[in-house]
């Protein structure tokens, strides 16, 4: 976000006047930022300094102009602004909504402002609310990236117009069998969330990465064995579980680990990098014969990088003792 608003610093900053200090400058250009600040920061709370290290338009004696400035997003002179958890800041939301002014709170205690509603609305159709109640309900505690997602909905949510939010009310309380996506795992991968962002992270920076390992052969309780310096390859949930595919060096081959066996906190990425894609993980290459009503359809598996189906004669059939009209080819992971 520093990046986003740093650029926003006139040619004119910088001037000092005749005794030496730098005025506050673009009051329009300056007041439109600050609403947008206020706008995509929710439901993160900003400080007058915080404000101020983001827009640096407000010279030297910034407080006094970042105050007008909310005053004149809010028509409310800062003193009089509601707190967050006041009683009637519903109704002072409504209010402003009707004005067209930002309905800024300030919490005293800490100095911090927030937006208490958007300014801006969103306004979804029958089919986004549904499918909004499936990411809702599919990615609960444990489901890979769940608390991420729930955070991603629920800031989409803030946007939602008052017909929006009756849609999706009305959504979640379908008679018939909601919509399931098979994302819940096996296993409570709950604990090892930070083992699965810092494992995604490695990925993302090309970092060769450290952990303790327990293998499924042996007890939770075991001694787990340090895997140094693995090269990543692969972050990938199925099946119910979440799975590191990594390329060591000592064994010359790829290995795949479950998560879940990978000790909280052990995870220590390397200061040295990879070239990803580098390397390519080998496939096992399988042929069989399967029936004319299968082979039809081309592809049977999500899970196979290469499927291929073949016709063959009915003397082939007959020689390798065929049941149908097509053989498929397929490769493998």
């Amino acid at each position: 976000m520093e990046e986003e608003f740093s650029t926003a610093q006139s040619s004119k900053a910088g001037r000092a006047t005749k005794n030496g200090v730098h005025p506050s400058i673009d009051k329009s250009l300056r007041t439109m930022l600050l609403a947008v600040l206020f706008q995509v920061s929710w439901p993160t709370r900003l400080t007058s300094q915080q404000i101020i290290e983001q827009l640096p338009l407000y010279g030297d004696s910034p407080k006094r102009a970042l105050y007008r400035d909310i005053e004149t997003l809010t028509d409310t002179n800062v003193r009089y602004l509601p707190e967050p958890d006041d009683a009637n800041i519903a109704e002072w939301c409504t209010k402003q909504q009707r004005l067209n002014r930002l309905a800024i709170s300030y919490e005293r205690q800490s100095g911090a402002f927030g937006l208490e509603r958007s300014f801006f609305s969103l306004d979804i159709s029958e089919d986004e609310a549904r499918a909004f109640v499936a990411l809702e309900e599919s990615f609960t505690p444990g489901t890979p990236y769940a608390e991420a997602v729930q955070n991603l909905l629920k800031r989409w949510a803030w946007l939602f117009t008052e017909k929006s939010h009756q849609r999706v009310q009305q959504k979640r309380k379908r008679r018939a069998r909601p919509l399931l996506l098979p994302l819940s795992p096996v296993e409570d991968y709950s604990q090892h969330g930070s083992t699965i962002l810092d494992l995604d992270r490695a990925l993302e920076q090309s970092t060769y990465v450290s952990f303790a390992y327990t293998p499924l052969s042996q007890s939770w309780d075991a001694e787990p064995i340090q895997h140094e310096k693995v090269e990543p390859y692969e972050l990938e949930y199925r099946d119910g579980h979440w799975y590191f595919t990594a390329y060591l060096f000592d064994l010359n081959n790829f290995v795949d680990y479950r998560v879940d066996r990978i000790r909280p906190g052990s995870v220590v990425p390397s200061k040295d990098l990879f070239l990803p894609g580098n390397r390519q993980r080998p496939g096992v290459k399988i042929r069989y014969w399967v029936s004319p009503m299968l082979a039809r359809h081309s592809s049977l598996s999500a899970r196979l990088r290469e499927q291929k189906v073949e016709m063959e004669s009915r003397a082939m059939q007959s020689q390798y003792g065929g049941q149908g009209d097509c053989c498929w080819a397929m490769e493998s992971r």
